[in-house]
């Protein structure tokens, strides 16, 4: 081997060891945000026989941001996978979320529980989280 091919090599040999991982090569994590009962569950589609069907813990649902929503500027609708409207981040905790979610940051979250023999207020809880 010729001393510079020797050299080159072990110049990227030593470089790979200090250079950051890819960002592929990283696992995805969950940071979680809050968790909190929906808010309105009573007065959208998760009432509907067939919508409740298929509410299951660990479910993922979508978070929505609704600014133009007539009631409440700050609005987060939340959605099953198949696009029904289940009810809504309560207002109390929607400030930081909203602000979060007008900067292009994608909000997921999760069912926790679903209880559909609850008090409507206690009916179906989720957490919500940032992937990065």
């Amino acid at each position: 081997m010729l001393r510079r091919t020797f050299l080159q090599t072990l110049g990227v040999a030593g470089l790979s060891s200090v250079l950051p991982k890819s960002a592929e090569a990283r696992p995805e994590r969950k940071i979680t945000l809050a968790e909190m009962y929906l808010a309105g569950f009573q007065y959208h589609e998760g009432m509907r026989q067939d919508v409740a069907q298929t509410l299951r813990e660990g479910a993922t649902v979508y978070l929505m941001r609704e600014p133009e929503n007539r009631y409440d500027d700050q609005a987060i609708a939340v959605r099953t996978g198949d696009g029904h409207m289940i009810g809504y981040v309560p207002r109390d905790l929607n400030p930081v979320p909203a602000i979060i979610a007008d900067q292009g940051v994608t909000l997921t979250a999760e069912i926790i529980t679903v209880d559909l023999k609850a008090p409507p207020w206690e009916r179906v809880a989720i957490r919500m989280y940032q992937v990065v």
